[in-house]
């Protein structure tokens, strides 16, 4: 299997992923009825919080924001793991021109330019995940416990 295919497997799954991350998007209004029925039948929630609110709330913390967030630096960091591969390179070729060409273990395809480069995505690739999880945990939702004692008054 050639790494074009290999690549673009990747996209199916990404795609597989994304199609799971969409029904579970879609199905929370439904559940979030159900776990309010199950909250009022078992005294966790009082008269005060209605369905509609309940249901606001709930999606609001217990949606899979996590998971699309995480899918989408799926997405990013593969559509870009191309355009870093050659854009590394071709600053390598560049450098490695300015010191004059000589053949040798500097060349792009050896050892050393493999390792650079591995050593470039990684770095690229760890400085953008580490943007993307400090953006969602700023802006993460609250717990839906919390939410229902701010809807009761509770907000000891």
């Amino acid at each position: 299997m050639g790494y074009l295919t290999f690549y673009a497997m990747m996209f199916v799954a990404l795609g597989l992923w994304g199609i799971w991350i969409l029904m579970k998007w879609r199905e929370l209004p439904a559940f979030s009825k159900a776990v309010y029925d199950s909250m009022r039948e078992k005294k966790l929630l009082s008269d005060r919080v209605s369905q509609e609110e309940f249901k606001e709330i709930f999606i609001r913390t217990e949606a899979p924001l996590a998971a699309s967030y995480r899918w989408g630096a799926a997405l990013v960091s593969l559509l870009a793991l191309p355009l870093l591969i050659m854009g590394f390179n071709n600053l390598w070729d560049f450098m490695w021109r300015l010191g004059g060409s000589v053949p040798g273990p500097l060349e792009r395809g050896y050892m050393f330019n493999v390792f650079m480069t591995f050593m470039f995505v990684m770095g690229v690739t760890v400085l953008f995940l580490y943007a993307v999880t400090s953006h969602y945990y700023r802006n993460a939702p609250p717990s839906l416990k919390s939410e229902i004692r701010r809807l009761e008054g509770n907000d000891e």
